[in-house]
């Protein structure tokens, strides 16, 4: 069983929190900032290759007192003078899919739709776990039962990822990673889309 201790570790170091469409939306309303420009703009997010050269938005962590953590990361001292930390945008809508998700990962095969589901440790030695911690490859675990607006995220993101797909199977050899990027980026910025 996993209870967060609010240590904030996920939030420091080297994690990179990868952002769809939904939430740079509900992050820019929330700041009240005209678009996913205007984060990057901020210096809040920034935009780099991932998982299949993909270029895509991410947090841009920064480096701090206590290192690199998220933008959105409270530190403070506890009542015996540890570091612990919170998410300011915990319990608001503006929090990323894949934090709300935590320790929960999920797994999507886009050619059948079929999801595997994951305990995955956020940070290595996480205090959050009552028993052994899952390995760092994770364990399986059943299909979570997800609130209505949680699934509904869910399957606006495998959209995303379905239209990334569809761009990687249409990216010829002189062009490696141009359509994909700039799909990924006009999905996360809806006003750029002509």
């Amino acid at each position: 069983m996993f209870r967060c201790r609010i240590c904030g570790e996920c939030c420091r170091g080297d994690q990179k929190v990868w952002l769809n469409p939904s939430d740079l939306q509900r992050l820019a309303s929330h700041l009240g900032a005209a678009g996913s420009g205007a984060l990057e703009s901020r210096g809040l997010i920034v935009r780099e290759a991932g998982e299949h050269d993909i270029v895509r938005p991410r947090l841009r962590f920064r480096l701090g007192p206590a290192g690199r953590s998220c933008p959105f990361l409270v530190n403070d001292l506890d009542d015996e003078g540890r570091l612990w930390g919170r998410c300011s945008l915990h319990g608001t809508s503006a929090k990323p899919l894949v934090c709300r998700l935590a320790p929960l990962a999920r797994f999507l095969d886009l050619a059948t739709g079929s999801e595997e589901w994951f305990e995955i440790p956020p940070v290595i030695g996480c205090p959050g776990w009552d028993e052994a911690d899952p390995p760092p490859e994770g364990r399986p675990v059943p299909s979570p039962d997800l609130d209505p607006g949680l699934r509904c995220d869910l399957d606006g993101e495998a959209a995303y990822f379905r239209l990334l797909a569809s761009a990687d199977d249409e990216v010829g050899p002189g062009d490696p990673v141009g359509r994909r990027s700039n799909l990924a980026a006009d999905a996360a910025d809806p006003g750029r889309i002509p």
